[in-house]
């Protein structure tokens, strides 16, 4: 759909185990993720877009105009379970110039570990 994307490490206080960049290097290629994964150095990025979890999704469109922010869906446990994928939707319309129904919704995940 030419839309990119860029995966986000924000847990600036929880940067080891599976949060570590060498362990969600591994989960992104065994997953066949083709975006870069970067680390958010002091959740700076995180903080200046007022991100509350992971994931916490931010879509723009070709103007840099924010579209859509929230959950990828309605379901943060369960992929059989999802009933609205909220970002796959946003997408869509998006790159077929419909206007996006739900252009908000909650962000559903962890909180993001911040150093204080």
């Amino acid at each position: 759909m030419g839309v990119g994307m860029v995966l986000v490490n924000s847990n600036e206080a929880k940067r080891g185990g599976d949060d570590s960049l060498e362990a969600m290097r591994k989960h992104a290629k065994d997953n066949g993720y083709k975006m870069p994964y970067v680390v958010d150095t002091n959740s700076e990025l995180a903080n200046a877009f007022d991100a509350r979890t992971t994931p916490h999704v931010y879509l723009f469109n070709g103007a840099m105009e924010l579209v859509y922010k929230g959950a990828i869906d309605d379901n943060v446990d369960d992929a059989s379970q999802v009933k609205e994928n909220y970002l796959q939707d946003a997408i869509r319309k998006m790159t077929t110039g419909r206007p996006i129904d739900t252009p908000e919704t909650k962000a559903l995940g962890c909180s993001i570990k911040r150093v204080s």
